[in-house]
């Protein structure tokens, strides 16, 4: 067991330096919402109900989430908020966006061992500045291990790569690729009440922290 643990451990520290030299490889647009979410699922039926708050350096953004379980592999999210552009007289704008999720990898698997957790999602933000409308249309790759502690609480690091198409509109419009890094945690607070911290590398760099809570 302690030599899986050490060589899960060598494969995530690959896996991020991967993720880290590509994030540095764009020219970044900036995801509002962050990730905010393990590799891992809610489970069939389970439902989630939070509220985040993200703190970068080009907005901030204060936002609800929905999340549900279509299937013990599949999770979709729903989110809703105001995200205030750091700009002189701006003033904040609803933001809305979704994304859903597949586990490709289970670390838990009975069936067949796994390294980690791994999921693929794809997502959607929009947002209107006062006439500057941005669209954010993309997809993440998300790698996570969960860690039980002895009280049966568990914290669940994670990195996520995303890339995706950002559109800008406003007296004309363009589109560019973009991609960027989410590095966070979430933590089991209790078996109803989770917490989140998460460090964005991102054209908005940003922190983003949350609770979300059980609600089905």
């Amino acid at each position: 067991m302690k030599r899986r643990r050490i060589m899960t451990l060598k494969k995530i520290c690959f896996v991020l330096t991967v993720i880290l030299f590509l994030s540095f490889s764009y020219s970044f647009g900036g995801i509002l919402t962050g990730t905010l979410s393990p590799a891992s699922t809610c489970g069939y039926g389970v439902g989630y109900l939070g509220g985040y708050a993200g703190l970068g350096d080009d907005a901030t953004t204060l936002f609800g989430m929905l999340s549900y379980g279509f299937s013990d592999y599949t999770e979709g999210r729903f989110k809703l908020g105001f995200s205030d552009p750091d700009e002189g007289n701006a003033d904040p704008q609803l933001l809305i966006g979704a994304d859903f999720k597949y586990q490709v990898m289970d670390y838990n698997s009975k069936s067949a061992k796994q390294p980690f957790d791994m999921a693929i999602a794809g997502f959607f933000e929009y947002v209107d500045y006062d006439g500057d409308s941005y669209l954010q249309l993309g997809g993440n790759i998300i790698g996570s291990i969960p860690y039980r502690f002895s009280s049966g609480q568990r914290l669940i690091p994670y990195a996520a790569l995303n890339l995706r198409l950002d559109r800008v509109s406003n007296h004309y419009s363009h589109s560019d690729f973009e991609g960027g890094v989410n590095l966070g945690a979430k933590y089991e607070l209790t078996q109803e009440m989770n917490i989140y911290g998460e460090l964005q590398i991102d054209d908005n760099t940003a922190f983003f922290t949350g609770l979300e809570f059980r609600i089905f």
